[in-house]
């Protein structure tokens, strides 16, 4: 993309737009728009059970009726704007980070997860303990479900300014965990595709 700032609204079209999502979607136009850049539209309906097609044209005629138009994506962008359709990309990505050993093979059910952690510090959300990062190749040969794929993180503190909060510091090992990259039942993870796509999408 040409313009030197490129703003993005990615709703996740499995109902009607709430106002959490319009006023996202208006600060994200006001931001972009503000200093003359192009403002995108991406679909991410990575679960194609819940996110239906008359749902992605809902929200985007209701956008349209609000002025919240956008100069790129949507129906008018064709599939490189609908997460469902690049799961290749996202195979692809997946492939370059398990060849750097950065991804491992997780085999615990939901409810292993939930009994074997403690929640995060901030919003209850349960912290992967790594467990299965540590099978061996044999124990890996020996399960019977189908894996998760996940991120191993290195236990390293990252440390951001926000514009909002200020000052703000996070243990990735602690405070966030190997998160999920592609669930058991194959479908990608938001943490790869948003990543993998607002790269691609500047």
């Amino acid at each position: 993309m040409s313009t030197a700032v490129t703003g993005r609204f990615a709703p996740s079209p499995s109902g009607r737009m709430h106002l959490g999502n319009l006023f996202a979607s208006l600060l994200a136009w006001l931001s972009c728009k503000s200093k003359g850049g192009q403002m995108v539209l991406r679909l991410e309906d990575l679960d194609v059970q819940r996110c239906l097609p008359q749902y992605s044209m809902q929200l985007e005629a209701d956008l349209r009726w609000l002025g919240l138009t956008w100069d790129v994506g949507g129906h008018d962008g064709g599939d490189d704007y609908f997460q469902s359709k690049r799961t290749a990309i996202y195979q692809q990505a997946l492939a370059t980070l398990e060849a750097q050993g950065l991804v491992y093979p997780c085999y615990c059910t939901r409810a292993e997860l939930h009994a074997a952690s403690a929640p995060h510090r901030s919003d209850g959300q349960v912290i992967y303990s790594g467990r299965c990062a540590q099978l061996s190749h044999q124990d890996r040969a020996s399960q019977t479900r189908a894996p998760a794929m996940r991120l191993r993180v290195p236990d390293q503190s990252i440390t951001v300014t926000d514009g909002n909060l200020g000052l703000y510091t996070e243990n990735l090992t602690h405070d966030c965990g190997d998160f999920l990259l592609r669930r058991s039942d194959g479908l990608f993870a938001y943490q790869l595709a948003v990543v993998v796509d607002d790269g691609a999408m500047g």
